[in-house]
């Protein structure tokens, strides 16, 4: 189980550093790249919880790996919607 964790936040590390590295080409703050990289976190938090013997804590390894699916597209429609407001008040 120690490898797959190591092994799960190498991936992790990876993913968020690729994110921050493109992010910083166009813009120079910082909570873009790290709103884009919390549902990695999160899935990645999530399915180390889901490594463990314990019930419990599967359980919320398995709302994490499902709540970071669910927030790119709310990410993605709060974005569309903020866009057509603003578009429409001009």
């Amino acid at each position: 189980m120690v490898y797959q964790v190591i092994t799960i936040f190498a991936v992790t590390v990876v993913y968020c550093l690729i994110i921050f590295l493109f992010c910083r080409r166009f813009i120079s703050d910082i909570t873009m790249p790290l709103i884009l990289s919390m549902p990695i976190v999160a899935f990645s938090i999530g399915f180390i919880l889901r490594l463990s013997k314990q019930t419990s804590t599967i359980d919320i390894g398995y709302f994490l790996t499902d709540s970071s699916t669910i927030m790119p597209y709310m990410l993605i429609t709060g974005a569309l919607i903020l866009g057509q407001l603003r578009f429409w008040r001009k």
